[in-house]
């Protein structure tokens, strides 16, 4: 495993006007069977300055997609950069700021993008292992709830 950061680079600190979540770490995971982008909360800015600075850097299997699919970010350039096979919008269920937005969710589907959320599917696992190709894994679809199950006999009864 490698780990890289990005972003943001010393002199952003000495910035008085730039905005907290802009300062964001972004850090880059390589391993040998894939790469993942975890963004925190960067906004348009930042990515404008990722992509004009490092995109060769930027190319990712798997996206922490920004500030949570906030209309502040996840720009087209960035998201074509990145270009993530996987998008994984961490934001909680019913949220008071309404992320993600239906827009930014399908900027990333539009471009063949699989989007996995947290507030629909729970706790999201990436095994970055090889063994086939990847893709998100859902607690919640993993181990549903006992009371969601349907007994072995009214399954059979139904037929």
């Amino acid at each position: 495993m490698r780990f890289s950061i990005l972003h943001p680079h010393a002199a952003e600190y000495d910035d008085a006007h730039g905005k907290t979540n802009d300062r964001s770490c972004v850090l880059r995971i390589d391993s040998t069977h894939g790469s993942a982008l975890l963004t925190g909360d960067i906004e348009a800015r930042s990515e404008a300055r990722l992509v004009a600075t490092q995109a060769h850097r930027l190319r990712a299997d798997v996206l922490v997609v920004p500030h949570h699919g906030s209309r502040t970010s996840s720009t087209h350039a960035f998201v074509r950069a990145v270009a993530p096979s996987i998008a994984v919008v961490g934001c909680g269920y019913r949220n008071r700021f309404g992320h993600p937005r239906a827009d930014i969710v399908a900027r990333y589907t539009n471009m063949g993008t699989d989007v996995a959320r947290t507030d629909l599917e729970g706790a999201l696992t990436l095994g970055f292992d090889g063994r086939g190709p990847l893709r998100a894994l859902s607690a919640r679809a993993q181990r549903g709830r006992y009371w969601l199950a349907v007994p072995q006999r009214e399954v059979n009864a139904l037929g």
